[in-house]
């Protein structure tokens, strides 16, 4: 199951276009599409409709993308099952070989706009741990800005506060730290001064998507990280990556 989300600030808004078919099979005119928020320390539903009669996608527009709301594809019968405690895996319409893909648009406000992939799965939901994340690989020192967009999802239905950080690895030194919230698109502006190979963005106690957006001119880039085992070649890419996250635990703690 995979979870879907956008972003709204004085910055940014977003466009998601979520299809309503598989890879190998026709549009399943059942699925419909949820929209979850918190209320009262409570997980609560919605069914939307953003799609045309005759189009093979749901649309969730400039206009109506929010920084604490979710998204989900479900049926009738597995929505019955939702739990207001606590999010579950309530069906396996996203669980797809290969991935199930959405759409996320990313506009700026009178400007351009850039687009990606933007499935959030729903194993990453029911974990903590820290996200450790290269800062200058998708970044751009000749932009006129740069920001990382950091989504949590966690399965409890809390707003949370918890730390990230900018930390430099080499010199084993925080550079910045500051505040992101569980349940809600975060956006920190990333000073030019950062922009190195030694620098890392860091997550304590939460997991989430890094994505990093650089504008220019009211131009736009828009790209998101993979897990540090990806970019590791050797046979022991994860026992590197479990001694640089533990290097890099003691930096911040």
């Amino acid at each position: 199951m995979n979870y879907f989300f956008g972003i709204n600030n004085e910055i940014f808004k977003s466009r998601v276009e979520i299809p309503i078919f598989k890879n190998r099979s026709i549009p399943d005119k059942q699925i419909k599409l949820y929209e979850i928020y918190i209320d009262e320390k409570k997980w609560k539903y919605t069914n939307i409709e953003k799609k045309n009669s005759e189009s093979n996608f749901f649309i969730i527009d400039e206009k109506n993308s929010s920084n604490d709301k979710i998204y989900f594809l479900s049926k009738d019968k597995s929505i019955n099952k939702f739990n207001n405690d606590q999010l579950e895996n309530l069906n396996d319409f996203t669980d797809t070989v290969p991935a199930f893909r959405s759409n996320l648009k990313i506009l700026i406000i009178n400007g351009g706009f850039s687009s990606y992939q933007s499935e959030y799965p729903f194993q990453m939901i029911k974990s903590k741990g820290s996200i450790v994340s290269s800062v200058a690989s998708l970044t751009n020192s000749s932009a006129d800005k740069n920001y990382l967009i950091f989504k949590n999802i966690f399965h409890f239905p809390i707003n949370e506060k918890f730390n990230g950080f900018f930390v430099d690895i080499k010199n084993k030194k925080i550079m910045e730290k500051f505040e992101l919230i569980t349940n809600y698109t975060n956006q920190i502006e990333i000073n030019k001064k950062l922009l190195n190979e030694n620098i890392f963005f860091v997550s304590q106690d939460y997991l989430g998507i890094p994505m990093y957006v650089s504008t220019k001119d009211n131009h736009i880039s828009f790209e998101h990280t993979h897990p540090l085992h990806e970019y590791i070649l050797s046979k022991n890419r994860y026992e590197k990556v479990k001694q640089l996250k533990e290097q890099v635990n003691e930096i911040i703690n």
